[in-house]
C-alpha cells in the first residue's frame, strides 16, 4: 500500500500553504510548539490511506476523518463513553427507530461545494447500502431503512429494526460522519482514497507528503466551536520507539508511547495519560493454509501457548490477559477459555495428526513488545515439537498479503499476530469475523453461515443479559474452530510536552486533535 499523487486541488492547497511548511523529513529539530504559534506536532500511529467513512483502513485514518469531517455527533473527551452534538443542532431519538436530527446551519463544505444540508446527511449514509461502494463497515448501517428529508437542515433517520450499537458505535464514529454529496458527483467516484474532496470539519488537509507529514489546517468554513491549534502536524511514525524518541529530542510534542515504556517515564513532567484500551490482540491461524488445515494441528497450538506468560513476559503486570476477542467493561466479555494451557494435550493431538514435528512461521508487523511476545510463543511451541519462524515486516504489506485473494498469496500466511480497536459497543468486535469479511479483516477465515446470522441477531437485541450471553457464545465458537488464541487487551499510553491539554477517547485510542489546546 503507497502513498497516492498528489490531486489537482491538493496542490493548489500544498502551494497556498507553502511557507507553512517544515523540512523533509517531518521534524522541526529542538522547536517547542509554543514557538511556533498555535502549531501542534504529534504521531500518527501510520500514514493515511483510505479517509473514507465506509471503506476507512483504521485508527491512522480515523485521527485524520474526526478532523477535517463533521457528523451529526460526536465521541466526548474523557474517562466515560460518551456522546455530544457536532453538525446536528439537536437529535431526537425518543423514537429509537426514528432518530430526528436538525443540522446546524451554515456549515460549509471546502472546495465551494457548498453548505452541509440534509441531503448529504442522506447520501452519506444511504451510500452505505450501495454495492459499488462495497462498505466495509456496512454493518454500522445494516439497521437502516432510509433517511427522510424533511427541510434543508433537517431529516429523520429510519431504522428498518431495533439497533443497539446507533449511538455507541455508528453514529459518534467515523461511519456517522458526512460527506458533501456534491464533491463526490462531481468527482465521478463511489468511493474516496487519500483525497476527501471536500472537508466539513474544523480542520482541512494543506499538504500529505506520503510516509513524512499530513498538514491540518483550519477550516474558514467551520461554524462550530474553534479548535484552538492553527494548525495541526500529523507525523505517521508507525515505531512507538522512533516516536519517543523523537518526543525526548523535542522534535514532536504528543506521541503514543509502547506499553514497556510506562515504568520509565516520568508522570507528571511528562503528562503520562494511562487509560485501559478498548482493543483486542490475538493469535490467528490461517485456515486455508495447507499445513493448518486439520483442526487438529491449531488445537494443538491452542493448548501449547500459555497466554498468561506471554502476555506477563511481554509487559509484567501492566497488562493481564485477555480471554476472548470483547473487551471489559463490554457486555459479552468472557471470564475463561475454553481450551487453555496443556502441553501434553497438545503434543497428543500433534501425534494422533501424524505430525509430532511441524515448522510453522508467525508474521507481525515488527512491533517491539509483540516481538517479545513471539519469542515467549517460539518457546512454547518448542517445546511440544513446533519449530516457530518469527517474520517481522511492515504492516502494510502484511495486510496487502493477507488481503490478497485474487493472487493468492494469503494463502502462505500462516499464524499472525492481530490488533483490532473497538467501539464501546461488543457489535464492533465480532463484526470482523464474518464470511463477508473474509479478504478484507477476517484473515482467519473462519465461516458459518450460522455464526453470522446470530452475530447480526445480536445488534438487534435489547436486552443486555441476553444479548451479552450471546456475545459470549460467539466467541465460544471462534476458539471452538482453533483459529483464535486470544491474547490480551492491553493499555494505551500518551506522554506530552508541559503546556498542552491533552484530548483522547475514553480508552485514549484516538487523540481528538479538534479538543486539544494549549494552557
Amino acid at each position: 500500500m503507497t502513498g497516492l499523487p498528489l490531486s489537482r486541488r491538493r496542490f493548489v492547497q500544498t502551494a497556498a500553504a507553502a511557507g507553512l511548511l517544515i523540512p523533509a523529513a517531518g521534524l522541526v529539530p529542538g522547536a517547542a510548539f509554543a514557538q511556533e504559534g498555535r502549531i501542534l506536532r504529534i504521531r500518527n500511529d501510520g500514514d493515511m490511506r483510505r479517509l473514507d467513512p465506509a471503506t476507512r483502513g483504521g485508527w491512522y485514518d480515523e485521527t485524520v476523518m474526526f478532523s477535517i469531517f463533521s457528523g451529526l455527533v460526536r465521541y466526548k473527551a474523557g474517562d466515560a463513553w460518551g456522546w455530544e452534538l457536532d453538525a446536528a443542532e439537536s437529535i431526537d431519538d425518543s423514537d429509537p427507530q426514528h432518530v430526528k436530527f436538525t443540522l446546524r446551519p451554515g456549515i460549509q463544505f471546502t472546495g465551494g461545494f457548498g453548505e452541509m444540508t440534509a441531503e448529504d446527511v442522506k447520501f452519506s449514509y444511504e451510500r452505505f447500502r450501495d454495492p459499488d461502494v462495497n462498505a466495509v463497515y456496512g454493518a454500522d448501517w445494516a439497521a437502516l431503512d432510509h433517511v427522510e428529508v424533511t427541510g434543508t437542515h433537517s431529516g429523520i433517520i429510519h431504522l428498518s429494526r431495533p439497533f443497539a450499537p446507533l449511538f455507541t458505535s455508528t453514529l459518534p464514529h467515523a461511519s456517522g460522519l458526512i460527506l458533501s454529496r456534491a464533491a463526490m458527483e462531481a468527482a465521478g467516484r463511489s468511493v474516496i482514497d487519500t483525497d476527501p474532496l471536500a472537508c466539513s470539519g474544523p480542520y482541512q488537509i494543506a499538504e500529505w507528503r506520503p510516509r513524512e507529514l499530513i498538514h491540518l489546517v483550519r477550516n474558514p468554513g467551520w461554524v462550530g466551536p474553534a479548535p484552538h491549534f492553527d494548525e495541526i502536524r500529523l507525523l505517521p511514525l508507525t515505531d512507538l520507539i522512533s516516536a519517543e524518541t523523537a518526543f525526548d529530542a523535542g522534535d514532536i510534542d504528543v506521541t503514543q508511547i509502547a506499553v514497556n515504556s510506562i515504568a520509565v517515564r516520568d508522570a507528571e513532567a511528562d503528562n503520562l495519560v494511562v487509560k485501559p484500551a478498548l482493543a483486542y490482540t490475538w493469535l490467528g491461524m490461517n485456515i486455508e493454509n495447507e499445513v493448518l488445515l486439520d483442526l487438529r494441528i491449531r488445537r494443538a497450538i491452542q493448548h501449547a501457548i500459555n497466554t498468561r506468560e506471554v502476555v506477563e513476559g511481554t509487559f509484567g503486570e501492566a497488562v493481564t490477559p485477555a480471554h476472548g476477542l470483547i473487551p471489559p467493561p463490554l457486555l459479552g466479555a468472557r471470564e475463561a477459555n475454553l481450551y487453555g494451557y496443556d502441553p501434553d494435550a497438545a503434543r497428543a493431538l500433534l501425534a494422533e495428526a501424524g505430525v509430532p514435528a511441524l515448522q510453522l512461521t508467525l508474521s507481525f508487523n515488527g512491533d517491539p513488545d509483540m516481538m517479545i511476545a513471539a519469542q515467549v510463543i517460539q518457546a512454547h511451541l518448542a517445546a511440544v515439537g513446533i519449530t516457530l519462524e518469527i517474520r517481522a515486516m511492515d504492516g502494510a504489506t502484511l495486510t496487502a498479503q493477507q488481503q490478497d485473494s485474487e493472487g493468492g498469496t494469503y494463502k502462505d500466511i500462516q499464524l499472525f499476530f492481530s490488533t483490532f480497536t473497538t467501539a464501546p459497543d461488543p457489535s464492533w468486535v465480532t463484526e470482523w469475523f464474518t464470511c463477508a469479511q473474509i479478504g478484507d479483516w477476517n484473515f482467519q477465515r473462519t465461516c458459518s453461515e450460522e455464526w453470522d446470522s446470530r452475530n447480526a441477531a445480536a445488534a438487534e437485541e435489547s436486552d443486555p443479559t441476553s444479548r451479552a450471553a450471546t456475545y459470549v457464545d460467539l466467541q465460544n465458537q471462534l476458539e471452538e474452530t482453533g483459529a483464535y488464541v486470544f491474547l490480551m487487551h492491553g493499555v494505551n499510553a500518551w506522554i506530552s510536552k508541559p503546556g498542552i491539554r491533552t484530548a483522547y477517547s475514553a480508552d485514549a485510542q484516538w487523540a481528538l486533535l479538534r479538543d486539544f489546546a494549549a494552557v
